[in-house]
């Protein structure tokens, strides 16, 4: 520690020590904007880069929610193109996986049907069968936090893989 005299008094200075604080509040900034910047694009909980989708639009398709928080509602936005629904009826069906993990709150439009089997459940829709699409959407709530993932199969699609993340 060196002594240095400014304006007549003696004062104990460690520049070595200095510099480290310096260079360790820099870094402490850094972090703290780079945090800043994850939750605008939506790394943390909602935003774009968030968002994500699956599927293929000539079939079947889904959007949903990448991160999500526990307790916080959020929904399964699936698209029946009309040939999947031309003869009058979409079916999904889940992994147990996903529906264990959620709390259901609603389903638009009404299942027509509900099964369940050894791993799944199986939600039958009535369409119209003509050439709009089918809309259907699932809105839950996360039940726990973690690593979420599953599968959503229909006859005539590839199945729908989902890869979630739910934040506390």
């Amino acid at each position: 520690m060196a002594r240095r005299k400014q304006d007549g008094i003696e004062i104990d200075e460690d520049l070595a020590h200095q510099r480290l604080e310096w260079r360790l509040e820099r870094i402490g900034w850094t972090l703290m904007a780079l945090l800043v910047l994850a939750a605008l694009l939506g790394l943390l909980g909602y935003g774009p880069m968030s968002r994500a989708s699956a599927g293929d639009a000539a079939t079947l398709s889904l959007d949903y929610d990448r991160v999500q928080r526990a307790s916080a509602p959020t929904e399964y936005r699936f698209h029946a193109a009309p040939a999947l629904s031309g003869n009058g009826e979409v079916r999904l069906r889940f992994d147990a996986s996903l529906l264990e993990e959620v709390e259901l709150e609603s389903i638009r439009p009404e299942p027509r049907e509900v099964r369940t089997g050894p791993g799944y459940t199986e939600f039958a829709f009535a369409t119209d069968g003509g050439e709009r699409p089918a809309d259907i959407v699932f809105q839950f709530r996360p039940a726990t936090f973690g690593h979420v993932r599953g599968q959503v199969a229909t006859q005539g699609a590839a199945p729908l893989l989902l890869d979630q993340y739910v934040l506390p």
